[in-house]
């Protein structure tokens, strides 16, 4: 190329975008869909990239520069063009066919993948320096994604990397022609750029639609077709879009929404705690989540904390049962704005309540921050009928409702102090009884002595359990049942209390509790007969909502698709490369093959267990993806272009040691980062956040070395020709690895996962020293 400067800024651009647009898919996917498929998002640019760089070995061929340069920017033109047809469709055709959304999405990636091969392998000689700029804009699109989320809605920001895109459109163009008129032509996405960021917010060309399914309680508040509800209030920031939304048929209750679903209330309020409008008392009285307040006496409500408390449901449950100082933690900063902004409607039971106080936080990170106690912690799920029903549950992690989090709840609470927790339905409330059993016995208190400390509200819908920290007394219990007599029959009805087995209702989870009482190891086989997983859930593998046993029928369908794929991807070209070659020359590339495969499945393992290690402690799953993919990606960038310092003269040492500390340095960082992270939970996200980047640098510069080396080794022997082949295998293998790491996480944890990630590095190890394949 005239100006070599100019392919490494055009490589960093193109990566910087595709990786913001990787980004920011996952929160147009939850908008749309049931939950963000950042799984499979991430899986699927991977797979596009791989693709296109196998496309690109068998299609795509270039005689000379020229061509080379014009095939570049024939390429890069399409890529701005996918970004362009991909939100427009989604809007404008209201797109929530997954199979069309997905394959609209894989273009972009793919066309991406082209680009990278093409650039690799007619510049393998600065494959260093290549590599380098190809991570660091990966880098830069990782972070940026968080900073677009704070200026643009998710259109605009789509917009605004299309306008990236054309920068390195225009670069490829003067490189072609030379002609300085191209200059005046850079100030148009310029100036485009600059409308978008004066007007970040403003819907051009609509909004991105709902998804129509039985999970988006937008669509189903109301199963009347005549009734309309309207978005009146639109935010969208790192956590999702937050919507606020008023029916036509009445204006006592708005619904926040975010990304369409999780739907909490917000209330038309008086602001006046002791003469409410009947119709709010009534309604507010009647949840499940309620009558545990109604049932204490006045010193056991001092103070209470509400985890998540969205549009203020738990706040006026707490202000009507005479709770006298309330907290509040939601980690959604617009659910808290808008219900702040709207304070005419909702009383200003944020703002002007004095014994109200909202923090903006996660809600376990809070808990380890604080030296207060609480009377009640109290945490209520998003609670429809469109979420009661098990099949609607896909595998998500929740480090909300695990063993170490119930231990965490029950450490801030006072001696005489209780958890309020309410769930979806009767199937989560039977394993939330055994995950906290669990929780007690790490404390020191057995399965029959635990027993005592729980009281329950057992319905289909929203059922809710309290846990005490100390055990109920008989006294205690009595108080309750004299409440409980004094109430309303038509409010929901506690089911179990201790003391009362006689009187207990017959229904599943006082079976459970019965088994116990007779015999503690009776919980285990009950968790055994049951035909769903209702076994104690840990953060080390959080998936509450996964209630089939072993691994989902969809992952092992995924992978094994994947797996069949990737046997055609390395198999095809293997034997039509054996019959064309020497078997020499044949011997010689198996070596590289292989470094690419346990390159691709290792490094992938290692990033998602990493990634759920830090969503743990960072909160946020949008931070914690932007903060792993810029450390490493900087990271390999710098292991890319110093890495071949190491060893110069010896390709197979620098494999074989870089393999040796990759596997050191991976058991230190995973081992030691959680335990730092968990000592620092004392201080915000931000500090967090750096500690993290700086943590992974040094893992992420190793990292870098092993795929330009072995580059180096196809160019060494003569077999630049199959660098977009291995390049797709390498793409394959990700795949495949982020697959593995996901369904071995339900069955051995993340912990055991990453050590699977790194033995694929000590493969690399025994064969870089094993075969002596690469010679001084």
């Amino acid at each position: 190329m005239k100006n070599n400067n100019l392919i490494y800024l055009n490589l960093l651009l193109i990566s910087a975008a595709t990786i913001c647009f990787e980004i920011l898919s996952t929160r147009i996917s939850s908008v749309i869909f049931v939950n963000n498929y950042a799984f499979i998002i991430l899986s699927l640019a991977i797979l596009g990239l791989g693709s296109g760089g196998i496309y690109s070995y068998y299609r795509v061929k270039a005689d000379n520069i020229v061509e080379i340069n014009r095939l570049l920017l024939i390429f890069t033109i399409i890529i701005g063009i996918t970004f362009v047809i991909f939100i427009l469709s989604t809007i404008l055709f209201s797109l929530t066919n997954s199979f069309i959304y997905f394959f609209l999405l894989f273009l972009p990636f793919f066309f991406s993948g082209i680009v990278y091969a093409l650039i690799f392998k007619n510049y393998a000689a600065q494959s260093f320096k290549l590599y380098a700029s190809d991570l660091a804009g990966a880098a830069l699109g990782a972070l940026g994604s968080i900073a677009l989320f704070k200026i643009f809605n998710a259109p605009n920001a789509i917009f605004f990397i299309t306008l990236v895109v054309t920068i390195v459109i225009l670069n490829f163009t003067l490189n072609l022609t030379n002609s300085k008129k191209i200059y005046a032509l850079y100030l148009v996405p310029l100036i485009l750029a600059g409308l978008l960021l004066v007007n970040g917010e403003t819907n051009f060309v609509g909004q991105i639609p709902i998804g129509n399914f039985p999970e988006k309680d937008f669509h189903h508040v109301y199963n009347d077709p005549q009734i309309e509800s309207e978005i009146v209030d639109s935010r969208w920031s790192i956590y999702g879009r937050s919507d606020l939304v008023e029916h036509s048929n009445q204006n006592i209750v708005k619904h926040l929404f975010i990304d369409g679903a999780a739907g909490t209330r917000m209330f038309r309020f008086n602001g006046n705690v002791n003469n409410p409008s009947p119709l709010l008392y009534n309604i507010v009285i009647r949840s499940s989540t309620t009558i545990p307040l109604l049932l204490l006496q006045n010193h056991e409500k001092d103070n209470m904390l509400s985890i998540g408390p969205g549009g203020g449901h738990d706040i006026l449950a707490g202000l009507f049962s005479g709770v006298k100082n309330i907290k509040g933690i939601e980690i959604n900063p617009d659910f808290v704005n808008i219900v702040e902004d709207y304070s005419y409607f909702n009383g200003g039971i944020y703002t002007n309540t004095p014994n109200v106080q909202i923090e903006i936080k996660e809600g376990r990170h809070y808990i380890k921050q604080t030296e207060q106690k609480y009377d009640l912690v109290v945490m209520a799920l998003p609670s429809t009928e469109q979420l009661q029903s098990i099949d609607n549950f896909a595998a998500n992690e929740n480090y909300l409702l695990t063993v170490e989090a119930l231990q965490d709840y029950l450490e801030i609470l006072t001696s005489e102090g209780r958890l309020i927790l309410t769930v979806h339905n009767r199937w989560e409330l039977l394993r939330l009884i055994i995950t906290s059993l669990k929780a007690f016995e790490n404390r020191g208190i057995g399965k029959q002595a635990a027993l005592e400390h729980f009281l329950i509200i057992g319905q289909d819908y929203s059922p809710t359990i309290v846990i005490k920290k100390k055990a109920f007394s008989k006294a205690e219990i009595a108080h309750v049942k004299d409440v409980i007599s004094k109430l309303s029959e038509n409010l929901p009805a506690v089911t179990y209390l201790p003391y009362h087995w006689e009187e207990n209702e017959n229904n599943r989870e006082n079976s459970l509790l019965r088994q116990i009482k007779q015999s503690p190891n009776a919980i285990q086989k009950y968790i055994e007969r049951n035909q769903y997983d209702i076994s104690p859930v840990y953060d080390d593998s959080p998936y509450f909502y996964k209630i089939k046993k072993g691994v989902p029928d969809d992952y092992l369908q995924l992978l094994a698709g994947v797996f069949l794929f990737s046997l055609l991807v390395i198999g095809g070209p293997y034997f039509a490369i054996k019959k064309s070659i020497q078997k020499k020359r044949f011997a010689l590339l198996l070596f590289p093959l292989a470094i690419f495969i346990c390159l691709g499945v290792g490094f992938m393992i290692l990033e998602v267990s990493l990634f759920q290690k830090l969503v743990l402690y960072l909160g946020s799953p949008t931070i914690s993806l932007s903060i792993l993919l810029a450390s490493l990606l900087i990271g390999m960038g710098f292991g890319s272009f110093f890495g071949k310092r190491l060893y110069p003269n010896s390709l197979q040492k620098r494999l074989k040691g870089v393999s040796f500390w990759i596997i050191v340095a991976g058991s230190f960082t995973f081992l030691f980062l959680p335990y730092l992270l968990d000592k620092l939970l004392v201080y915000g996200q931000f500090i967090r956040g750096i500690v993290s980047f700086i943590m992974l640098l040094p893992l992420g510069f190793l990292f870098g070395i092993p795929f330009p080396s072995t580059i180096k080794i196809l160019q060494k022997f003569k077999m630049k020709k199959y660098i977009p082949w291995m390049y797709g295998v390498n793409g394959i293998m990700s795949v495949l690895g982020s697959i593995l790491a996901v369904v071995f996480s339900m069955l051995f944890g993340f912990t055991a996962v990453f050590f699977i990630g790194l033995s694929m590095y000590l493969l690399i190890f025994l064969m870089a020293k094993i075969k002596l394949v690469v010679s001084h």
